[in-house]
């Protein structure tokens, strides 16, 4: 009589098994919580056979294996969404497609369909020649748009996620403004020597004068001037985006490379009244744009769509040359770097210091955070995190970064950028932009800074300076307007979305331009969404959803769920040999059981993968 035996197997992990195609897929949230900027959400693919090679163009590439599909077995590529609901499974819909036609599958698309609030899930699916339609993988992302309540906040009372290096990083300049609007280029004097001003060089070096370009404009190692280019093209596509603003690192003037050959640049390339400019902050009734920062003379979000903001860092004596060489006439704001309240109240002490005579016009700061590079020389530490309740309380914008264990920049994680919000850094700039940040306080990435004692950010009633460019001072709820003075030739704008009371004290002179109305800031721009008050999903209810959504796109239940998918063994019932073949997936630290018909223990094996499949 022959002895027949069961096979039972019990799974722990299972992972990705066979490596045919290498797939990278990004979301990008673009503008969160921003007003009036956001032009969708940006979905980017690049899909690679195994034998795939980076070259120099393409090593920026990250790419992780995907199982059991071979790349010439690929017709189309496809991108579908998903809305993400409490009580009802995810169903995905294709929202464009892509036909491969080459070696390398890439593509990009914007989403522009959202509801504000809503969460959604993207997916990338391939077709095969067959018709048979697998799906690579997803990425969750909450919309959070272009909050309306944003484009009143000033920009001092704003806080956003900005790029470190952002010209070293594994995108294209281009894309990085689908993940962030604040930007830094590092410039050099070319060398050899020219006389142009388009030959600015744009690499990470400490050197004054750089040979080659090492960054990401336009197809590669370009001049600064081809940077300024992307940006231009960008904005031209987009032109209704929220401010951005570019922080520019630049080492040393020469003749050939002045102050004001650098401004003319700059407004050759965007425009004399596409640039928000220290002149717009001052004004034409003070000189000193400490003063109009301190007095919250800035305009609101609202009022820079679609405006660039320059901001000049380095050494102190290069800050103080161009300061002094360009005075009012200036297009770039400057920063000083600062370590602690005392560089803050004294800038000519900070290092590297500022000159005594170009103090007035810092309204910009710049503080190392989060150096984990512990034995490189030269380690000065870094700031005090109580400086940025200093420049923000003072009115003025701070920014921080940090350096990895590998040197700049350095990657940020959830409880680093939570910190940061904390001390209420203006722009927070982090190497992984692509990456989404869950800050421990629930705030969001980018938002409106929360400040204690003030009913509204950023409220102020106080004189209101600037000529230049519209100035908005906005509540949510109430304002109550006292010594308000509104000088002739002035703009200025006063939103409440419930009340407004203006005090005996208010003075409005003839001549400024002046609108005072009751608004929620929902209507004040043309914003490409939709409202929505419909239920917001909690954080545990889209973790839930994205564990069912891995288990619908991998195809497997995790161990501790009992279920194991693709395997096969047979014959079963059998009397000699068993044979154990799985598709797609891969057990890992497996442990293989065998029982006979009367549930006697026959034998157990374990099973490490990629070495042999067990056989009895």
């Amino acid at each position: 009589m022959k002895k027949y035996i069961i096979l039972s197997v019990t799974l722990f992990i299972m992972i990705i098994n066979v490596k045919a195609i290498q797939v990278k897929f990004t979301v990008a949230n673009m503008s969160v919580n921003v007003a009036e900027g956001s032009v969708g959400v940006f979905t980017v693919f690049e899909i690679y056979p195994d034998n795939f090679v980076p070259t120099d163009s393409t090593n920026f590439i990250e790419l992780f294996n995907f199982p059991a599909i071979n790349y010439n077995e690929i017709r189309e590529i496809v991108i579908e969404k998903a809305t993400l609901t409490a009580d009802r499974t995810p169903v995905f819909s294709p929202l464009t497609s892509f036909i491969l036609t080459d070696s390398v599958g890439f593509g990009n698309y914007i989403d522009e369909d959202f509801i504000q609030g809503a969460k959604y899930a993207y997916r990338l699916s391939v077709i095969t020649n067959l018709g048979q339609q697998l799906n690579l993988t997803q990425k969750s992302m909450s919309t959070e748009i272009a909050n309306p309540i944003m484009n009143c906040a000033k920009l001092n009372n704003v806080y956003r996620k900005a790029g470190h290096n952002t010209f070293q990083h594994n995108l294209p300049l281009s894309i990085t403004l689908f993940f962030t609007r604040v930007l830094e280029l590092d410039a050099h004097l070319p060398f050899p020597p020219t006389f142009s001003p388009n030959d600015w060089k744009v690499a990470h070096t400490n050197n004054v004068s750089v040979v080659n370009n090492d960054n990401n404009c336009g197809s590669g190692n370009q001049n600064f001037s081809v940077c300024l280019d992307d940006l231009v093209n960008w904005h031209n596509t987009y032109p209704n985006h929220d401010p951005i603003t570019v922080f520019i690192d630049v080492y040393a003037w020469v003749p050939a490379h002045t102050p004001a050959i650098f401004d003319a640049l700059l407004i050759q390339k965007f425009g004399f009244n596409n640039i928000y400019k220290p002149k717009d902050l001052i004004g034409n009734s003070f000189g000193d744009m400490r003063i109009a920062a301190q007095q919250n003379n800035w305009p609101s979000m609202g009022d820079l769509t679609g405006k660039f903001i320059f901001v000049l860092t380095g050494k102190g004596a290069i800050i103080s040359e161009y300061i002094t060489a360009r005075s009012t006439d200036a297009i770039a704001f400057s920063a000083a770097k600062v370590t602690d309240n005392n560089d803050v109240n004294d800038l000519t002490r900070s290092t590297p210091d500022i000159g005594w005579w170009a103090v007035n016009d810092i309204v910009f700061y710049n503080m190392q955070q989060f150096r984990k590079d512990i034995f490189a020389p030269g380690n000065t530490g870094d700031a005090d995190f109580n400086t940025g309740y200093t420049t923000s309380n003072l009115g003025y914008i701070n920014r921080t970064y940090g350096i990895g264990f590998w040197g700049q920049p350095g990657n940020y994680d959830d409880d680093e950028y939570t910190h940061a919000l904390n001390f209420n850094m203006n722009n927070i700039a982090v190497y992984n932009i692509g990456y989404t940040f869950n800050p421990t306080n629930g705030m969001p990435e980018n938002g409106i800074q929360w400040m204690p004692d003030v009913t509204y950010p950023g409220l102020v009633n106080d004189h209101i300076y600037s000529n230049y460019q519209q100035v908005t001072q906005a509540a949510t709820q109430n304002i109550v307007a006292t010594d308000l003075i509104v000088e002739s030739g002035a703009h200025y704008r006063m939103i409440a979305g419930n009340s407004i009371d203006l005090q005996t004290n208010v003075d409005i002179k003839e001549g400024s331009d002046v609108d005072i109305r009751i608004d929620d800031c929902t209507n004040v721009g043309n914003y490409n969404l939709r409202q929505s008050a419909g239920e917001q999903l909690t954080q545990e209810e889209i973790e839930a959803l994205m564990h069912e959504l891995a288990k619908e796109l991998y195809g497997y239940t995790p161990t501790d769920e009992k279920e194991i998918a693709r395997l096969y063994v047979y014959p079963n019932p059998t009397s000699n040999l068993i044979n154990i073949s799985y598709t797609n997936y891969l057990l890992t630290n497996a442990i293989f059981t065998l029982y006979d018909l009367t549930g006697r223990l026959v034998k157990t094996e374990n099973y490490t993968p990629n070495r042999r499949e067990p056989t009895f």
